[in-house]
């Protein structure tokens, strides 16, 4: 059965759940329609009366009891979403993720069931605060081949098997490819795998549980038959939050994949703009549809589905459901038409219907010498090679992007370079202004060091220790998307450093406060900004942050109220006309948008650029490659125009996992104008704007660094008047 759970004025479930509800070993045989909450009233003490919407015709009105601490969220607990009617919630304060069947309309009022799972293990450098949902292996916990998968956002992925009671325990893989990090994970019957989608949707990953857990299997998926979009489509389709979804036909053997594409309304509510689907075959053949015949999806935060509609009058065969706290959509494949409701969902859990007996439904950057008394001047370089220099310190050579350019080797500590591993106490998070960022994990404490400015001193380097972290509740603090600095040093009274996390939470703090200093945290709600990067613009003297897709850029005021952002929605001009083989490599690529501002001419650039996955069947630590496929450059100015362009004159853009910068090409012979220069550990790229050629190195550092020696983060420091990018 399917049940969707809304938001009603009287609810905080600010996530709606699509949850897959089955009575487990309920004698019932009553098969329930796909339906979703549309009202709570409180009854008693800590219950609420929930009262649910079908989609079918003349169907009964169906009242629930259920735990006021499912609807009514606090900070002590979040309601994740369901899988086969079993809602997941977890305990933040003791990292206990618990199973109930209480939200399940035909589950026992009197007597319902709470499974509590073995406490979550996070594994290093992974956060286990932020679920993107739960999926089950079959119709309930408590059958004894029954697994739980988590996926978490950032890399960490978790099984365990509740039915093996004292002897259950979480069994953690960690994904690095970050175009799964965001991902939603579903199991597959006909596979018998736990599968997710990548990000673009080049590949999708699939567990076996039957061999080896921790190898993935891959299929790279290839686009056909994509419509052709008019230059208006394209422009919406192109600024939109993108989410793929994987849904398993009831049908057998047939796969679908569900790209829907969002924008947000009013700053913070997601409206869905189109809807794709594509029909998988086994042979990775991703073939765009506009029928499904009997078959209709539901997609909602919780694993989606799909049912015979012919099953349930009043349930449209060949359309997609979206239901989501804030909309509720019914796009149809025939004619690509979109009706829409604003009733807000009160708990959006939804799931398919069955019988209920058994089924209810890093890496390199930028430096400059900051107010270093240095006079030198250096130019783009990046890390080619290090040596060992005593027990606890390294020799780094660098390599410039100009010529003629003498070499320079500067003395720094190990713990900055060799902490890519996964176990690692430290990690080197970027750099902002020549000031590389470092998270001790154990303790929660960020460090700003100049050891990788090239021109700072071996003797006398500085280090500056910011308060402890403070997370906000349903936020996380162990994965950082990137580091900005508002002034050349932090020890100027008036600099500001920016900490944008995986997630929700953005921190700031004043280094110079010293004693003082303490973090202002803020949550933010719209999950296009969870794996964007923030910047600050000197120009506007905000902290900018560009919301994937490119159709918003959220600006915080410092001299203003810092918890209220100022959003610029982009309109975009003259996009290029793409060939249908462009269309369908870009289609499938992992997008990343990137805020880049030239301090000489004032002019800011959003880049978009696209990669795709290389040699997709590795998925360990040290075993993902990604490729740029292309790039594309837009001027944005100050009334939201974003027009396409390759022609930026004398600017060169650098782009690593820090903060972005360009340079005027003419400061640094040997730095090639009008050109974008791609820096990861694993790719060395030129994109050259004027023909969109590219040339690419790949495995750069690979091939001068062995695995276990490899300085993966691209600390980029964006200062024009001492810039230097280190790698």
């Amino acid at each position: 059965m399917s049940l969707l759970l809304g938001h009603s004025p009287k609810l905080f479930i600010r996530k709606p759940v699509l949850v897959r509800a089955s009575a487990g070993g309920s004698s019932s045989v009553v098969q329930t329609p796909p339906c979703y909450v549309k009202g709570a009233d409180p009854c008693g003490a800590d219950h609420v009366l929930l009262d649910y919407s079908h989609s079918m015709k003349n169907r009964p009105i169906l009242i629930k009891k259920a735990p006021e601490e499912l609807v009514y969220n606090d900070a002590e607990v979040t309601t994740i979403g369901s899988s086969h009617g079993w809602v997941a919630s977890l305990m933040h304060g003791v990292g206990i993720l618990r199973l109930h069947d209480d939200l399940n309309p035909v589950a026992s009022d009197a007597n319902p069931k709470c499974i509590t799972l073995p406490p979550l293990v996070t594994l290093p450098q992974c956060q286990t605060q932020i679920i993107t949902n739960v999926s089950l292996s079959s119709l309930s916990p408590e059958e004894e081949d029954c697994v739980v998968a988590v996926k978490f956002m950032g890399p960490q992925l978790s099984y365990c098997r509740p039915s093996a009671q004292g002897n259950s325990k979480w069994f953690n893989i960690r994904i690095t490819n970050p175009c799964f990090f965001s991902s939603r994970l579903m199991f597959s019957k006909t596979h018998n795998m736990f599968r997710i989608p990548g990000s673009g949707g080049q590949l999708i990953a699939s567990w076996d549980l039957c061999k080896d857990e921790h190898t993935p299997k891959i299929q790279v998926l290839r686009y056909h038959n994509l419509p052709q979009l008019s230059e208006a489509e394209r422009e919406v389709r192109d600024t939109c939050f993108t989410t793929e979804h994987l849904v398993e036909s009831p049908f057998p053997g047939m796969t679908i994949l569900v790209k829907c594409f969002r924008q947000t309304v009013d700053g913070t509510n997601l409206k869905t703009k189109a809807v794709m689907v594509f029909k998988v075959t086994p042979m990775g053949r991703a073939l765009y549809t506009r029928h499904l015949e009997n078959i209709t999806i539901f997609i909602s935060k919780s694993e989606s589905f799909s049912v015979r509609a012919s099953s349930f009058p009043g349930v449209s065969p060949n359309q997609v459901y979206i239901l989501d706290d804030t909309e509720i959509v019914l796009f149809s494949l025939d004619d690509s038409t979109i009706s829409s409701s604003t009733e807000r969902v009160k708990i959006d859990h939804v799931s398919p219907s069955r019988s209920l007996p058994e089924a209810l439904h890093s890496e390199t950057g930028v430096a400059s010498a900051g107010r270093s008394s240095s006079p030198l001047q250096t130019p783009p370089c990046f890390v080619c090679g290090e040596d060992p220099c005593g027990p606890d310190h390294v020799e780094l050579s660098f390599a410039y992007a100009t010529r003629f350019y003498p070499k320079l080797i500067k003395k720094a500590p190990v713990e900055l370079v060799y902490n890519d591993a996964s176990d690692a106490a430290v990690t080197t998070i970027g750099s902002s202004h020549g000031w590389v960022a470092s998270l001790m994990h154990d303790v929660g404490t960020l460090r700003l060091h100049d050891d990788l400015n090239p021109v700072a001193s071996n003797s006398d380097p500085k280090r500056i220790l910011l308060p402890p972290l403070v997370t906000l509740p349903h936020c996380q603090t162990q994965i950082i998307t990137n580091v900005s600095l508002s002034s050349p040093s932090p020890e100027e009274e008036d600099c500001v450093v920016a900490v944008k996390f995986l997630g929700h939470q953005l921190s700031f703090c004043r280094p110079a406060s010293q004693s003082n200093s303490e973090w202002f945290n803020i949550k933010i709600d719209n999950p296009c900004f969870f794996s964007s990067r923030v910047m600050f613009s000197k120009k506007h003297n905000m902290f900018r942050i560009p919301g994937a897709g490119g159709q918003l850029i959220g600006s915080w005021d410092l001299c203003e109220d810092k918890h209220t952002p100022k959003f610029q929605e982009l309109r975009y001009h003259n996009l290029p006309e793409l060939s249908k083989a462009e269309r369908e490599t870009m289609h499938s690529c992992f997008t990343s948008e990137h805020l880049v501002e030239s301090r000489s001419t004032g002019e800011t650039f959003l880049v978009k650029l696209f990669r795709q996955t290389v040699d997709g069947t590795s998925l360990k630590v040290k075993g993902t490659k990604l490729k740029t496929k292309g790039v594309m450059v837009f001027k944005v100015d100050d009334h939201g125009n974003a027009v396409y362009t390759q022609d930026i004159g004398d600017l060169a853009i650098f782009l690593s996992k820090s903060e972005p910068f360009c340079v005027r090409a003419s400061s640094f012979p040997g730095v090639i104008p009008n050109q974008v220069n791609i820096l990861d550990v694993r790719e060395v790229a030129f994109f050259k704007l004027t023909d969109s050629s590219i040339i690419m190195i790949l495995n750069l550092l690979g091939k001068r660094l062995t695995p276990r020696h490899r300085f993966d983060r691209f600390s980029s420091y964006v200062c024009e008047e001492k810039p230097s990018l280190t790698d």
